[in-house]
């Protein structure tokens, strides 16, 4: 018998993560705003995090699917989530780009998104060193993510000649099929911006 599985803790943080999944497809899968969906989602993360109160991928679902329940009664409590994540993982880049698209697209804080945003893609490409495969997928995930979060907000705030050299950058640093596509509205957008000029 392993030790290590049978000691309650590690069965608390196992069971954690089982419903941490559950939680993260149901939501992935509930993309079309389904509200039953986001709320049985909600129900099971907040299991998860009932179980792991230190799980900052627990704390950043939550304000996620609080931010998508589209309600503005809720987004202090998403915020607080994002904010606990961070406060958890200071040096991890998703609490910050979760909180910089919470700022720029509901709670019209745009500078202070961007702030974060930038925050979140220097942290992105500090973790992008990571010795294992699977902390090097992670870390390359979390880079696209940044990248795309900042690019969007550049767009928001109408910096399109920033967003047109950050997305340069991003096709250099994250060369796959996914950052393409992550980038190719966002480059319609300036397009069309700077067809509106001329």
């Amino acid at each position: 018998m392993n030790l290590r599985k049978s000691h309650p803790g590690v069965r608390l943080k196992v069971r954690a993560e089982e419903y941490l999944d559950r939680a993260r497809d149901l939501y992935i899968f509930s993309k079309d705003s389904r509200p039953a969906s986001l709320r049985e989602a909600l129900t099971i993360a907040r299991k998860s995090l009932l179980l792991d109160p230190r799980n900052c991928d627990a704390l950043i679902l939550l304000g996620d699917i609080i931010s998508d329940i589209d309600d503005p009664k809720t987004l202090d409590q998403a915020l607080g989530y994002y904010d606990q994540a961070i406060a958890l993982r200071p040096e991890g880049p998703n609490g910050y780009a979760a909180k910089a698209g919470l700022l720029m697209y509901w709670l019209d804080q745009p500078e202070e998104a961007e702030r974060l945003a930038r925050k979140a893609l220097a942290l992105s490409k500090r973790s992008g060193k990571a010795s294992d495969s699977l902390e090097y997928e992670l870390s390359v995930i979390a880079l696209e993510h940044s990248y795309s979060t900042l690019i969007d907000i550049l767009i928001g705030r109408k910096k399109f000649a920033q967003a047109r050299w950050l997305i340069r950058r991003a096709l250099r640093d994250c060369p796959s099929e996914i950052m393409s596509d992550r980038v190719a509205q966002p480059l319609k957008e300036i397009e069309s911006s700077r067809e509106a000029i001329d």
